[in-house]
């Protein structure tokens, strides 16, 4: 159409950067020990076999996170990343201590920093520390959440000790010690036996954090990232290690929950749950999906307002940058990503001189834009703000108002 022309009138069609580009919302990485192949440094897999290529197979006995990767892909995970803490070999008596101070590396949260598309965070490998360690597992919980505070749009998750009372008394000491890293994380419990077998004939058991992740990864490309990613079969699992009838109130109407993995009567084994490691139940944060929508909503906006750093901060910038920004709200509505029978209830959009800045904001350079968001109950809009520095070309994060 760019160049018709009708008499008095100019048309002229102008396509505006700023689309975000589909990617995929559930990315983890896995950190562990492996048979061979880097180390300290992360690799993309796509399959089990990519990751055995690069990494080589299971350890005899102790070591999970082969077999964590496998539970992943045969639940339907797709795009992965890998990052080794060392080959077995080395570790002929890894102790406590040993395994606690490699899943507290510094390195870990760098190379984390480095790859933008991850989104999930899991160490198979505290499996290894034992269930009346609760110190020890306070500590591996620690770690992934000093992962996940690195930066935003990063969740944990956790495994859990088997006893149910030490992952209870796991659970209590992280919320009093972690509370600001809550609802970045969610725990599950117990373990799962699956239909796998070592060299000898015996049942594997794995843990849940890889066959979570691939729930997410699913639930997130069949039906949005702002589903709940629970009541989902999993597969190649036998059964649970423990009945839920066992879990001792690890999963609570009211305060910090644990999320159970169950079977049921039509041989279906279950995620029975989606609640972060929130205490307070009035949080917007208390559910997994909700918490991981946001990030993912922050994500895509700041990528869309990218290009307008080196606008001028003025009415018609503002005024691209909210239409924009409203097209793809809308479209995520239509989508069922928000909740409202209208747009207003799902969502709102403010930007401009005396309704997000000052006068003293524009001379400064500072372009703010608020956002609501609709995504648990219509009306009750989780609120958002963007800071653009069009003088430094920064996008600041997006911060929770």
């Amino acid at each position: 159409m760019n160049g018709i022309e009708q008499p008095g009138v100019s048309y002229s069609a102008e396509v505006l950067t700023g689309e975000p580009a589909p990617e995929d919302t559930a990315v983890p990485v896995f950190i562990g020990y492996t048979e061979s192949g880097p180390q300290w440094s992360l690799k993309a897999i796509n399959s089990l076999a990519e990751f055995q290529a690069a990494y080589g197979g299971p350890a005899p006995e102790g070591f999970v996170l082969c077999h964590a990767v496998r539970h992943y892909f045969d639940n339907g995970g797709r795009t992965a990343y890998a990052l080794s803490l060392g080959p077995y070999s080395s570790l002929t008596d890894l102790s406590r201590n040993a395994l606690l101070d490699a899943l507290s590396d510094e390195r870990i949260v760098r190379c984390v920093l480095e790859e933008e598309r991850i989104t999930l965070v899991c160490m198979p490998e505290m499996m290894r520390l034992s269930d009346t360690d609760t110190d020890g597992w306070a500590e591996a919980w620690s770690a992934v959440s000093r992962i996940v505070q690195a930066r935003r749009g990063l969740f944990g998750i956790l495994d859990t000790p088997e006893d149910p009372a030490m992952a209870r008394a796991c659970l209590d000491r992280f919320v009093k010690q972690q509370a600001d890293a809550a609802q970045w994380t969610g725990a599950y419990w117990p373990r799962l036996q699956t239909d796998y077998v070592d060299d000898a004939g015996a049942a594997i058991t794995v843990p849940a954090s890889a066959a979570v992740a691939a729930v997410m990864a699913v639930v997130d490309d069949e039906y949005g990232v702002w589903c709940a990613p629970a009541n989902v079969a999993l597969s190649r699992v036998v059964t649970p290690t423990r009945p839920w009838l066992q879990s001792s109130g690890l999963f609570q109407t009211y305060g910090a929950s644990i999320n159970l993995i169950r079977s049921f009567p039509d041989d279906a084994v279950r995620i029975w749950g989606c609640r972060t490691l929130i205490q307070d139940a009035s949080s917007p944060w208390l559910y997994v999906h909700i918490r991981r929508t946001l990030s993912w909503i922050e994500a895509e906006v700041q990528q869309i307002a990218r290009p307008f750093m080196f606008e001028a901060n003025i009415l018609l910038t503002w005024i691209r940058l909210r239409g924009i920004v409203h097209i793809w709200l809308r479209e995520l509505w239509l989508e069922g990503g928000l909740y409202g029978e209208q747009e207003s209830d799902a969502f709102f959009i403010q930007i401009g001189l005396g309704e997000t800045m000052s006068q003293d904001d524009i001379d400064q350079g500072r372009m703010i834009m608020n956002i609501g968001v609709a995504v648990a109950y219509p009306a009750e809009f989780i609120e958002v703000s963007l800071t653009l520095d069009t003088r430094s070309s920064l996008v600041s994060s997006l911060e929770s108002i």
